[in-house]
């Protein structure tokens, strides 16, 4: 089954992904789900560079063309900055690895000529979980759906500086204190606080629940559903097995 059809993602979309533990795993799997039909992908943050294969189009903020990817030097012949079909990765540069965001200006240019376009808005220091600053996520004004991605796996994790990303937003946002272990509540509090994970939303919201090891099974669909809003999609998949499914 095809994420992008569980997700409700539709043509023009501009989706920004946030939270933790799978923001990128997300992205390129619905990167690779709409090649064909040509998506593009870009970071109002900072994004881990991929693999070559995992895209065709490596578009710079400073340049008027795409250039492909396997040629860093080559011009896009007859190429816009929206290519038709493909992957294509608009950033500002690159920092220790990571492409960094365009200005948002140029960001929103470029979107509104995509087909689809998927953004990572958000990081956790490679962490399974985060509690946000006061300037997190950096959801763009023009995304039309936010989805929050938290992991079940990190379920009775302890709540330490080594598992959590900005420790002390968690615990302030959830009443964890340090040495708990991670529960299904804490889970959420970071959903529904209005500094948690859809802070800054826009659009339509979706919670991407990561089941890497099939969790879901052992905390109960009933334990999560209920806890969230009902107007927010709730998902559970494992994305590198390529399952999904509605929580109704």
């Amino acid at each position: 089954m095809r994420y992008s059809d569980v997700l409700q993602l539709n043509r023009g979309d501009v989706v920004s992904i946030v939270g933790s533990g799978g923001k990128t795993s997300l992205l390129w799997r619905l990167a690779r789900e709409n090649r064909a039909r040509g998506v593009l992908v870009s970071t109002t943050t900072r994004m881990r560079w991929s693999e070559v294969a995992a895209f065709d189009w490596d578009i710079n903020c400073r340049g008027a063309h795409c250039a492909p990817a396997m040629h860093e030097n080559a011009k896009g012949r007859g190429r816009t900055m929206c290519a038709p079909t493909g992957v294509s990765v608009f950033h500002g540069g690159m920092v220790d690895g990571k492409i960094i965001a365009p200005t948002m200006e140029r960001l929103a240019v470029v979107c509104a000529g995509a087909s689809l376009t998927l953004l990572e808005c958000d990081g956790s220091k490679g962490l399974p979980i985060k509690g946000w600053a006061a300037h997190e996520p950096v959801v763009p004004t023009f995304a039309t759906v936010t989805i929050g991605v938290l992991p079940l796996w990190a379920i009775g994790m302890p709540v330490s500086k080594e598992t959590v990303h900005r420790v002390e937003r968690f615990c302030a946002i959830t009443g964890a204190v340090l040495g708990d272990v991670v529960r299904v509540e804490h889970l959420a509090s970071v959903v529904n606080h209005p500094d948690g994970l859809f802070a800054k939303t826009r659009g339509r919201r979706v919670l991407f629940l990561n089941d890497r090891g099939g969790m879901v099974h052992h905390v109960g669909a009933n334990c999560v559903r209920p806890l969230i809003p009902a107007d927010v999609l709730v998902v559970c998949g494992d994305i590198h097995r390529g399952t999904i499914e509605v929580i109704q």
